[in-house]
């Protein structure tokens, strides 16, 4: 049972990615990334199972905040300077969930 529930995160976390502005990217542009434990925001670690006040006062606010359609997460979209990477958070409950590092790629508006 736990297989099938860290599966459907998995692939809401996924639809969370092509989320921009409540429209779908193209299936040619979703990028490859990968899901991490943990990432740095200026010299502070964020971890999964922070709470989203914590990320807050961390991190600053997001470049961007969504939500995926018909479900419970809330995803904060982070770039810090000119990083070639972007952080996608997903948050359930005030509590994060995912992590997930995207390399940024020339049509993706959360690198410009």
């Amino acid at each position: 049972m736990k297989l099938k529930a860290l599966t459907k995160t998995l692939i809401l976390l996924a639809l969370a990615l092509f989320i921009v502005d409540a429209d779908l990217l193209a299936l040619d542009m979703i990028p490859e990334g990968t899901d991490v434990s943990s990432f740095r925001c200026s010299s502070r670690l964020v971890y999964r199972g922070d709470l989203s006040r914590d990320v807050l006062n961390k991190c600053g606010e997001p470049i961007r905040k969504t939500r995926i359609l018909d479900e419970p997460y809330r995803v904060w979209i982070y770039r810090f300077g000119q990083s070639n990477y972007v952080y996608y958070l997903a948050f359930l409950h005030e509590k994060l969930q995912r992590i997930y590092s995207v390399r940024c790629w020339e049509d993706n508006p959360d690198c410009e």
